[in-house]
């Protein structure tokens, strides 16, 4: 008898299967028994070919069959399909006990070959580096010294050299207009016509003196 594959490697807690069968090698097999064992491995279902005659059908909790050949067979037969689960990191098998392959009437041989197994443990994943992320700066508010007035006082505005001498001339012709308008008021009023008038009757009085002396 034969597990087939008869190696494979696997990692931690998957799950596989096998299948069990007979090789006649030209010799007439009709029947065989036998007991599945099972190291560090977990049987997950037993499933027997639907072209055999059960008499003992084995499952996961009592892995113990007899399965009859129809006719016979001289050739390779395939009699079960089993899945197991893998147990811990390390080394595995599935293999037999107390095996007796049957031909007609008679034991023909107990010769049989387990499937050895390698079980790796579940890798660490690989962290991903987190980036890392370059903080954006704050802008600094621009900062503005207030203008301090005291009370009662103006700010002189600066005025170019253009608009001085406008400001000069301006200044220079309302301080003719006025002084003109003054004397203007001046001369025409009744004070000063008296004045006048008194002034021409004074002088007409001393040249009329200075006229009677040289006479």
């Amino acid at each position: 008898m034969y597990v087939s594959p008869a190696s494979l490697t696997k990692t931690v807690g998957n799950a596989f299967s096998v299948s069990v069968g007979v090789n006649a090698s030209g010799s007439k097999v009709c029947a065989v028994e036998g007991t599945l064992v099972f190291n560090n491995l977990s049987c997950q279902s037993i499933t027997v070919s639907g072209d055999v005659m059960v008499q003992s059908s084995p499952t996961c909790s009592n892995p113990h069959f007899l399965i009859g050949i129809p006719s016979c067979t001289t050739s390779n037969k395939t009699l079960l399909t089993v899945s197991v689960k893998t147990g811990n990191a390390g080394t595995t098998s599935i293999g037999f006990s107390v095996v007796d392959i049957i031909g007609e009437g008679v034991s023909v041989g107990s010769a049989s070959i387990g499937g050895n197994y390698t079980i790796n443990a579940v890798p660490k994943p690989t962290p991903t580096p987190t980036p890392k992320s370059t903080p954006t700066p704050t802008p600094i508010p621009e900062t503005t010294t207030p203008e301090v007035t005291t009370p009662g006082t103006t700010t002189p505005e600066t005025t170019t050299p253009v608009e001085a001498e406008q400001t000069a001339g301006l200044a220079e012709a309302s301080v003719t207009k006025f002084l003109l308008a003054s004397l203007g008021d001046i001369l025409f009023s009744p004070t000063a016509i008296l004045l006048i008038i008194l002034l021409v009757l004074a002088a007409l009085y001393f040249v009329g003196r200075k006229f009677y002396r040289k006479k």
